[in-house]
Parts: structure tokens; C-alpha cells; sequence
């Protein structure tokens, strides 16, 4: 609300305080004001609607019962869960407690199934979630885990954004011990627990298969915007040849940067653009199942087949034919990440990191993809 007075209704046969406790209720039911958004004091409500506090606060208690807002003592009154719930609440039905999980998409099939393994194990647990997804945009990050402090959860899983700028909402949960597993990508010099795929490995291993196959020429494409997954398939990439004592030319590495759907004709063009110009590049390893969707369709777009005159490997399965790739352990992730969750709310915070082996599945077969 601003500074500016409102004029209530002159409406005798209601009382003011159902009169303000009605324009709040209509700021919650069209989103302006939503879950975990602090709701004005009784001193604000009082100076904008030019009425006493006691009628400001009437007005507070009228939906606190009513469930549509918490009134936190010593720091304030939030907007409530959905539907009128309180998810305080839950914490005394049974439950062990909330955990809040963040993801920056669920979008790809191996996000979706790693949501959905840890919610499960959580709530086989006797723990309740609460969810909330990124975008991968750092400020949404930092508002979820604000508003989770609020609703009073007990612990974090988060899937960090993909940016090179630490969180500092995550900064604190690690400085004050309150906690948290990061999950997928973790951030260097900061000791959190996480658990991690074993990228680094991996990738060793597609290069080495692919410079055993005879192909000389190995292109990398990956996401412009770098994060600890990245960098460790980057570095892997590089061992291989470090260790077979060849030079490795990273004009063959391209990075793209991804945003939404509507991009993808775009990105294809760039990706056309990029095996036109090194003709010589025999075989790709993208970096995700969605840019190795966008290269498959690519090559075939310049007059090249997959695996006759090209070979192309992917994290993750694409679901493409003849594509091998690196398939992540969901179910080890989801349970470790359980279990290092309930052991710091329920036991000791002792942070560490897991990394979880991955396995190169090279014979693919699927029906050729219809679409593409």
C-alpha cells in the first residue's frame, strides 16, 4: 500500500474493520498480495484507511481466524498458504515438520523425476514440502527461501540457478548451520552438504570412447551460462586428452545460451551455422537432453545422419535413436538427499558432499522420433 489515504465505503451497516478486512482479502484473491508477502502493520493499515488501531487490528484478527494470514509475534503478519491453510499448523498434525525444495525448472524429464523421488521419500517420511520454482532467476531464489523461513520450514533442498553469483540467502543458511542440501550443482568455497552427480568421470568417459572410435575432431556444446555441473563436464572433457597427450581445440566448443522454447529455432540456426563451418567435426557431446534434441535436429537439417556421419552423445537420455549417453543414478540421488536432510534436522549438521557414479549407456535403439 502507499502513503496515500483510502477512503473506506460509506457504509454504515458494515463496520470498518470488515470494510478493510475486505479490500485486504481482495488484494490476496487477485495475487497482488500472495503466500508469505507481509501484510501492512496495524499502524500502516491505521494511517492508510485513516481509522483508529484498534479498528487496524480488528481487522488483522478477523483474517487471522479466517486462515488467510500468520501473525508472527515480534515480526509481523504474512499472507497465509492457499485455500485458507495455514501450513504452521502442520508441524502439530502428525508431521515431523516442512521441507522446503526449489527448483530451478522441472521442465526436463530427469528434473521431473527427481522432484517427484524426493517429495515421495520425504513425505514417506512423515515430512511435508513445500515447493517452489525458480526460473532460474536468482532473485526468486532468494525470495523462496525468505518466504520457507517464514512458513516455518525445518530444512532446505535447493537446486542452486545457474549463475556464477552466490546466493546470499544460501551464504546464511550455511554461516548459521540451519539445514540444507544442495542437490546437482553445488558452490565451491562454501561448505554446504550436496549431492552431485559424478560429472567429471563421466564426461572422461564418453571422450575416451569417442577418441577410441577413431574421432578426431569432438565438438562440446554446452550452456554459455557456467555452473559447477558445467565446469566439471568441461574439465573432464579436457583430462581425457591431457592424458592421451593430445592438443584439444576448443574452436570445436559451443556454448548457447538457453531461455525459453521460443528460442529454439534460433539455436538451431546457430548450431547449423557451427557444423557448417567445422565440416570436419565427426561427433558431438551436448551437454543436456534438450540441446541434444536441438543438435540432432540440426544435423539432419544440413544433410547429415545420426550415427552414419555423425556421432552424437548426450547427458542424460534424449530419448533419440542411436544416441548413447551418461545416465544419472535419480534414485541414489533422491535417497542420499533424504537422508542428508532428515540427519541434519533430526541429528548432527556435518556438512559433506556425495557424489553419486554415473553410467555411459551406449547401445540405443529407440524408433526414429517423429517431428524432428
Amino acid at each position: 500500500m502507499s502513503d496515500k489515504k483510502f477512503s473506506l465505503a460509506n457504509d454504515k451497516s458494515t463496520p470498518l474493520y470488515k470494510q478493510i478486512a475486505f479490500h485486504l482479502r481482495e488484494q490476496i484473491m487477485s495475487g497482488k498480495l500472495r503466500p508469505g508477502d507481509r501484510v501492512p502493520s496495524e499502524k500502516e493499515i491505521a494511517s492508510y484507511f485513516n481509522v483508529s488501531q484498534i479498528t487496524s487490528k480488528q481487522a488483522l484478527s478477523l483474517m487471522s481466524d479466517e486462515n488467510l494470514v500468520i501473525r508472527l509475534k515480534g515480526k509481523g503478519t504474512f499472507v497465509a498458504g492457499r485455500n485458507g491453510t495455514d501450513i504452521l499448523h502442520s508441524i502439530h498434525s502428525g508431521f515431523n515438520g516442512i521441507v522446503g525444495i526449489i527448483f530451478p525448472s522441472i521442465t526436463m524429464p530427469i528434473e521431473s523425476m527427481l522432484f517427484f523421488q524426493v517429495q515421495s521419500r520425504l513425505h514417506v517420511k512423515g515430512y511435508q514440502t513445500l515447493i517452489r520454482v525458480t526460473e532460474d532467476i536468482m532473485e526468486k531464489e532468494v525470495e523462496a527461501i525468505r518466504m520457507f523461513h517464514l512458513f516455518g520450514v525445518r530444512g532446505f533442498i535447493v537446486f542452486p540457478v545457474i549463475d556464477e553469483n552466490y546466493n546470499e540467502e544460501i551464504l546464511k543458511l550455511s554461516l548459521n548451520r540451519f539445514p540444507h542440501v544442495l542437490v546437482d550443482r553445488y558452490l565451491p568455497s562454501i561448505t554446504n552438504s550436496s549431492v552431485t552427480s559424478d560429472n567429471f568421470n563421466g564426461t572422461m568417459d564418453v571422450v575416451d570412447y569417442l577418441l577410441s572410435a577413431g574421432h578426431e575432431h569432438i565438438a562440446l556444446i554446452t550452456q554459455a551460462d557456467s555452473n559447477s555441473n558445467t565446469r566439471e563436464r568441461e574439465a573432464g572433457f579436457e583430462k581425457v586428452f591431457l592424458e592421451r597427450a593430445l592438443s584439444i581445440d576448443k574452436k570445436y566448443w559451443l556454448y548457447l545460451k538457453r531461455n525459453t522454447k521460443l528460442d529454439d529455432e534460433a539455436l538451431k540456426e546457430r548450431i547449423k551455422s557451427f557444423l557448417r563451418t567445422y565440416p570436419q567435426i565427426t561427433a558431438v557431446i551436448t551437454i543436456d537432453t534438450v540441446l541434444a534434441r536441438l543438435v540432432y535436429a540440426s544435423v539432419y537439417e544440413i544433410g547429415k545422419r545420426i550415427p552414419d556421419d555423425m556421432t552424437l552423445v548426450s547427458f542424460d537420455d534424449p530419448k533419440l535413436p542411436f544416441v548413447p549417453y551418461i545416465e544419472q543414478n535419480i534414485p541414489a540421488i533422491a535417497d542420499k538427499t533424504v537422508e542428508m536432510i532428515i540427519q541434519q534436522m533430526e541429528g548432527t549438521y556435518a556438512p559433506r558432499r556425495e557424489i553419486i557414479p554415473v553410467t555411459f549407456i551406449r547401445d540405443v535403439r529407440y524408433p526414429s522420433p517423429e517431428g524432428l
